[in-house]
């Protein structure tokens, strides 16, 4: 979806420039470099761009200052600027004068990616709010007004466009009293009033035309001489198409406060979550462990049950507030649709998941044929969970909800909840009979921790925000319709040519087990360390563990092993990719495998790219890790 996103990267040092550059290209955007800041100005009245990337300092000038020549068709490109610590505040300048962000030196390639989507995406938002404000102003100017003459509302003459305006012929209103004609009710008293007191200049109220519709006007009125006295002549212009462009004008500045919002208290929860999935690893494995050595009428058994789950709920709650960053690690394949949610409908209504639903007729309705989508299922899921459980609560009682896929095609973008952009999609539905939503909390529902329930007892607050996020990381859109029938939830997937894939059988817990092997832990976190170190000891592994990338650096060039499992974000030294590169070095052929408490980002799929096998997420299981290690000690 990058392919025809442009950027334009400023840097005045050749090598970050390139290897930037080449990272870019990789994930699809077309890439043109400069390294001045007379070269970028030259590109700027060359070609049109709609990302710039920044350096701060320049050789010839601030690298803000090249946003002074952003004209014509750049003007609306977003701006992001890069800089080292000691010119922070030279960044800051650069946001005052419009750029999104700002980002430090050495680059993180997560971060990075991020930010760029953020700031396209703010971007977009940005141009069709200008493109709307331009609309309106265009509509005003280019409406045609119908003059009126009248004396305390007796109609004495009136142009064309006035009688066309309201619907009548002539004879219809000259020498008539035409008030009560052209006005509804609700306006009548102030206008009456205004010529009572002879007020005058300009006044938005409401028309009636003769089928009885009634539509926005705006009215300027002066006295003046006709006929030998004074009456009042009064201009009026139907201002339908303008108040329509301002309120979608205010819809699209909700939307930019919105996202802005999300991504804030996103920001905010996902700071969090790794170390919330450090702490819940010893909670979550080690209850795993200890009931694997238990008999089944252990005296501790149900206890030990009890901390298990409560370990596995809160790694829950953290993976939700995961998703609400947009950080979670999404496992994504090829998918029909169709499949996704009949399995889960099925599964719901077979086994009597929530009690909520019992009550409750969910309506299937699959077009046949839909196309695939690319998506992880676990995510598509909890998607539904939320939307099918928030509809039964909403019900409080029996009715329906309904569940429905089908094809749509669009043309052109259009703005319902959000502004939606043209596409191939499916669209998956959920529609409830509920009382629906009320109009001042339908903009907020998807807000993180915005909720109509009782805390703590039905929801954390994280349901929606859930949603609003999930299907933003499949790059997908929302449309919500509420009214006193109901609700319906549109999501918006866009589609793929490709073809379901097989998915593989899982794995008997047997099959786990090692012969020995040696495998060396890097983890900055000594609690992680021991827990590691007692799960693969207890599959029959030889472990050991280290601090630091520095520490397992030299660790191989005294002892080989078997298998390395890298942590990725370490509080000091290098990070999980560089001690890999170091130790390729090493052993070109050493495997390993990844663990991390947070997202799948950029430095993990290089560290994939390496060689290394691939990713598990803390707080990870028996079977989790049992499989990553097998499948890692396979390669060849």
């Amino acid at each position: 979806m990058n392919v025809s996103t442009r950027i334009l990267l400023v840097d005045d040092e050749p090598r970050f420039c390139d290897s930037l550059a080449e990272i870019l290209s990789l994930s699809g955007y077309l890439v043109t470099s400069a390294q001045s800041g007379e070269e970028a100005v030259e590109l700027l009245t060359k070609d049109v761009f709609d990302l710039l990337l920044l350096d701060v300092e320049l050789p010839d000038m601030l690298g803000y200052q090249i946003m002074d020549h952003l004209k014509g068709e750049n003007s609306g490109a977003a701006t992001i600027m890069l800089t080292g610590n000691a010119t922070v505040t030279t960044a800051i300048e650069a946001l005052k004068k419009g750029a999104y962000d700002y980002l430090k030196k050495p680059v993180d390639h997560d971060l990075l990616f991020k930010t760029i989507g953020k700031a396209l995406t703010h971007s977009r938002l940005e141009q069709a709010l200008r493109v709307s404000e331009e609309r309106s102003k265009t509509m005003a100017e280019a409406s045609w007004e119908g003059i009126v003459i009248h004396d305390n509302g007796q109609l004495l003459d009136a142009n064309k466009q006035f009688f066309d305006m309201f619907g009548y012929q002539e004879n219809e209103l000259l020498g008539e009293q035409i008030l009560d004609n052209i006005l509804p009710a609700v306006s009548l008293p102030e206008v009456r009033l205004r010529i009572k007191n002879k007020t005058f200049g300009s006044h938005e109220t409401i028309g009636l035309k003769k089928n009885g519709e009634q539509f926005p006007i705006l009215t300027s009125s002066r006295h003046m001489e006709y006929r030998g006295k004074k009456v009042r002549v009064c201009a009026i212009r139907d201002i339908t198409e303008r108040v329509k462009a301002e309120q979608e004008k205010i819809e699209l500045q909700k939307q930019v406060a919105i996202t802005n919002k999300m991504e804030t208290l996103g920001l905010m929860a996902g700071s969090v979550a790794h170390d919330l999935n450090n702490i819940l690893s010893g909670i979550v494995t080690l209850p795993e462990l200890l009931l694997m050595q238990m008999g089944e009428n252990h005296e501790h058994r149900k206890i030990i049950t009890l901390i298990q789950e409560a370990g596995q709920e809160a790694a829950s709650v953290v993976s939700d507030l995961i998703t609400v960053t947009r950080g979670a690690t999404a496992q994504k394949r090829v998918w029909d649709a169709n499949i996704l949610v009949r399995n889960y409908v099925a599964t719901t209504k077979e086994k009597g998941l929530d009690s909520q639903l019992k009550d409750i007729d969910i309506m299937l309705d699959c077009e046949c044929r839909v196309s695939n989508i690319y998506c992880s299922a676990v995510h598509i899921n909890k998607i539904l969970m939320n939307l099918i459980g928030n509809a039964a609560e909403a019900i409080n009682g029996k009715g329906m909800v309904a569940v429905s896929t089908k094809n749509i095609s669009l043309d052109h973008p259009f703005l319902g909840y959000e502004l939606i952009a043209a596409g191939d999609y499916v669209v998956i539905s959920i529609r409830d009979d509920g009382p629906g939503i009320e109009e001042k909390s339908l903009k907020k529902i998807f807000e993180p921790f915005y909720s109509k329930k009782v805390m703590g007892r039905s929801g954390t607050g994280l349901g929606l925000a859930i949603v609003w996020n999930t299907v933003h990381d499949h790059d997908g859109f929302i449309d919500v319709q509420s009214d006193g029938g109901g609700t319906t939830f549109n999501l918006y997937f866009p589609i793929t040519d490709k073809a379901v894939e097989e998915e593989a059988d899982s794995p008997f817990i047997e099959q786990y087990r090692g012969c020995g092997e040696n495998i060396l832990v890097v983890d900055d976190q000594e609690k992680q360390q021991k827990i590691a170190r007692t799960l693969l000891d207890s599959l029959g592994y030889k472990t050991d563990t280290v601090s630091s990338g520095e520490e397992a650096v030299n660790y191989i060039k005294m002892k080989e092993v078997d298998l390395i499992v890298l942590d990725m974000i370490m509080d000091a030294g290098i990070n999980g990719r560089q001690t890999y590169e170091e130790i390729l070095k090493i052993n070109p052929k050493q495997r390993a495998l990844i663990a991390s408490g947070f997202a799948e980002n950029d430095e993990v799929q290089k560290t994939i790219l390496l060689g290394a096998s691939q990713f598990v997420k803390k707080p990870y299981s028996l079977a989790q890790m049992g499989q990553a290690v097998k499948q890692a000690l396979s390669q060849t």
